[in-house]
C-alpha cells in the first residue's frame, strides 16, 4: 500500500466505521483496541461484491457526511449485463475526479481551446435536437480558456455526425470506443474525411485494431481512461505508452490473484478498489469486475503504480457446463472480414447458444458462417451453437452501450 493513500484511507474508514452500519464489525480486523489502524492486516477485511451493491445499496449508505463532503448525487450504471446499479457519490469526489482529468489532459496536450465532441443517448420515444452546442473546459485550473462542446444526438446517421464534427471544425472525440469504432468505419469511406487530433476513451478497453482504425480513419491518437461510476477515474494511459498510471490521490487500487494476494509486476489478476472520496455510500475493497496486469516502473517518471492492461471491461466472462472462457481468442479481424460488418455482437443467450449479431449489407454467405462457427468453436468452447443474425442497429444495453460481447442469463 503506498504510504500517502494511508491518511485519506483511514479518514475513510473511521468514517465508514461510525457512520455506516454495515462496516461497524466488518473493520474490525484493522482496527487495534486503541483505535490506530494496523495496516498489516489491510487485507483480513473481506472483498465488496458487485451483486451486494446492486441488491443491497441503502445498506452502505452513511448516516452523515464529512464537513465539506457534501451535497451528493446519484448515478446509475448498466455494468455488463443491463442490470442498473445505484451509485451516490459526493460533490468532493466529482471535484477530485475533475482535477485528475485536468492533469490528464495537461500530460496528453490536449488544446483547451478546440472543439470536443461527444454523443447524447436518449430512449427512441424521446427527442433532443441533431446537436447541442455549448463550451468545454480541459483544464480547471484556467476555466477561463474554453472551446466548443458538442453534444451529438447518437441516433443520427454516422455520416450526418461527421458533417456535423467538419462543420464545427472538432479537433477530439470523448467516447466510448465501440461508438467511435462504427464512426471511423464511416469516415474511411468518404472522399474528404474528418481528421482529429485525439480520440478519448472512456467505458471499455481500446483494442489495438481500434487504435490502428482511429489512427487510418482520423489521424488521431487514442488515449485511454480507466473508470467506472463507482471507483469514478481510477487511472489515465501514460503518455510514454499503452500502459496506464494509477490515481493513487483519489483510489486505492489492488490487482489481487485466485488466492486473494497482491500479483507482483507482470502478474494479472481481478481489480479490487477502494474509492477514497466514497463518503456518502463508502466502498471499500470493492470488486470492480475486471482483470488488469500489473506494471513496474515507468520511463515518464510518474510515481504513479503503473497497470500494463486492463481486461474485461464491458465484456463478460463466458459461462459454459464445464467452466469458464473468455474473448480474447475470438479473432475480431476475421469476423468483421467475413460478416463484412459496421458492428459485432457475440451474445451468449445459454451456456452453449451463441448468437452472432451484426450490421451489414448483405448476410453472411454459407461459407462464411461455416468458417466463424468452427473459429467460435475453436476459441471458445467445442460444443458451441451458433446462428447469425443480421440487424439494422445492434442493441444497446440500459446505459446506451452498444457492447461486442454480452451473456444474456445470470
Amino acid at each position: 500500500m503506498v504510504e500517502y493513500n494511508r491518511d485519506q484511507l483511514a479518514h475513510l474508514l473511521r468514517h465508514a466505521r461510525a457512520q455506516v452500519p454495515f462496516y461497524a464489525k466488518r473493520l474490525d480486523a484493522v482496527f487495534r483496541s486503541d483505535g490506530s489502524i494496523d495496516w498489516s492486516r489491510w487485507a483480513e477485511i473481506p472483498i465488496l461484491t458487485k451483486s451486494f451493491l446492486r441488491d443491497s445499496p441503502a445498506e452502505l449508505m452513511a448516516k452523515s457526511l464529512p464537513p465539506g463532503h457534501g451535497p451528493t448525487k446519484k448515478f446509475s450504471t448498466s455494468g455488463s449485463s443491463g442490470v442498473p446499479i445505484t451509485i451516490t457519490a459526493t460533490a468532493i469526489a466529482s471535484v477530485v475526479k475533475t482535477a485528475a482529468v485536468g492533469r490528464m489532459h495537461y500530460l496528453h496536450r490536449i488544446d483547451g481551446t478546440q472543439a470536443n465532441a461527444s454523443f447524447a443517448f436518449t430512449k427512441k420515444h424521446m427527442t433532443i435536437p441533431d446537436v447541442r452546442i455549448g463550451t468545454w473546459s480541459a483544464f480547471p485550473a484556467t476555466p477561463q480558456v474554453r472551446g466548443k462542446n458538442l453534444k451529438i444526438n447518437l441516433r443520427l446517421p454516422e455520416r450526418k455526425k461527421l458533417q456535423i464534427m467538419m462543420a464545427e471544425n472538432c479537433r477530439y472525440i470523448t467516447e466510448l470506443p465501440n461508438t467511435t469504432e462504427i464512426l471511423a468505419r464511416e469516415n474511411l469511406k468518404l472522399r474528404k474525411r474528418l481528421k482529429l487530433d485525439a480520440v478519448v476513451c472512456y467505458g471499455q478497453g481500446v483494442s489495438e485494431d481500434q487504435q490502428a482504425l482511429f489512427h487510418k480513419s482520423f489521424g488521431a491518437r487514442a488515449i485511454s481512461i480507466y473508470s467506472s461510476k463507482e471507483a469514478g477515474l481510477m487511472a489515465c494511459q501514460c503518455t510514454a505508452g499503452p500502459h496506464y498510471h494509477v490515481n493513487s490521490e483519489l483510489v486505492l487500487l489492488e490487482v489481487l490473484d485466485p488466492q486473494n494476494r497482491p500479483c507482483a509486476p507482470g502478474e494479472s489478476g481481478r481489480v479490487v478498489v477502494t474509492p477514497l472520496y466514497s463518503t456518502a455510500q463508502p466502498l471499500i475493497r470493492y470488486e470492480q469486475g475486471d482483470i488488469a496486469t500489473v506494471g513496474d516502473s515507468c520511463t515518464c517518471g510518474s510515481q504513479l503504480p503503473v497497470l500494463f492492461r486492463i481486461e474485461g471491461r464491458q465484456d463478460p466472462v463466458f459461462r459454459f457446463p464445464d467452466g469458464y472462457g473468455s474473448e480474447v481468442m475470438i479473432d475480431k479481424t476475421r469476423l468483421n472480414k467475413v460478416l463484412r460488418a459496421q458492428a459485432v455482437q457475440i451474445a451468449q443467450v445459454t451456456e452453449l447458444k451463441f448468437e452472432v449479431r451484426y450490421s451489414a449489407k448483405k448476410d453472411v454467405t454459407e461459407k462464411g458462417a461455416a468458417k466463424l462457427t468452427a473459429h467460435l468453436r475453436e476459441a471458445l468452447h467445442p460444443k458451441l451453437r451458433v446462428a447469425f443474425k443480421r440487424m439494422a442497429e445492434l442493441p444497446r444495453n440500459a446505459g446506451g452501450k452498444q457492447q461486442r460481447f454480452v451473456r444474456e442469463f445470470a
